[in-house]
């Protein structure tokens, strides 16, 4: 609830279903048992059905069945989304903004830049003082905030093959 504690939409870890009262906002993520990742507004048991083993609800939706869906108008923000080509890669995207050097972006932008690398469907994630990526032991993006990174209840990990997440 703004603290880092506790998702204030449902959400999915190793295919089990938390926070369903809360729903999914604007609109949920998620990524399959086949690696397929779903976007869109399902009901926790629509979430069963199709076997979603992670996502979490944020949104809105960016980019559907290789689409751009219409958003409300958005200020230029920081912004992270998630999206996925038709070859399955998925793609990260993480937009610095309220600095000199970057500005940020609306969710138009963001389609504009999930449909230029292939994306067939994407959704926008928690952006502002949230919109940090790690990679390799650092972070490679500024944070927006001037009193530092917010905690935040979840996170897209990405491990190398054949590495656990024991945390």
């Amino acid at each position: 609830r703004g603290d880092g504690s506790i998702p204030d939409t449902m959400v999915v870890v190793d295919g089990q279903v938390y926070y369903p009262e809360f729903g999914v906002g604007e609109g949920f993520v998620g990524i399959d048992g086949n690696h397929i990742l779903h976007v869109g507004k399902p009901t926790a048991a629509e979430i069963r059905e199709k076997d979603i083993r992670t996502g979490v609800g944020f949104g809105p939706v960016l980019i559907s069945n290789g689409q751009t869906v219409p958003t409300a108008a958005s200020g230029i923000n920081p912004r992270t989304g998630i999206g996925q080509r038709s070859d399955g890669a998925i793609l990260m995207l993480v937009i610095d903004g309220r600095q000199v050097t970057s500005l940020g972006a609306t969710y138009q932008d963001m389609s504009e830049i999930f449909l230029s690398y292939g994306a067939v469907n994407a959704l926008n994630l928690d952006g502002g003082s949230s919109s940090m990526m790690w990679y390799q032991g650092g972070y490679i993006n500024n944070c927006a905030s001037v009193v530092g990174i917010r905690p935040v209840p979840t996170t897209f990990l990405v491990l190398k093959e054949g590495v656990k997440n024991d945390g």
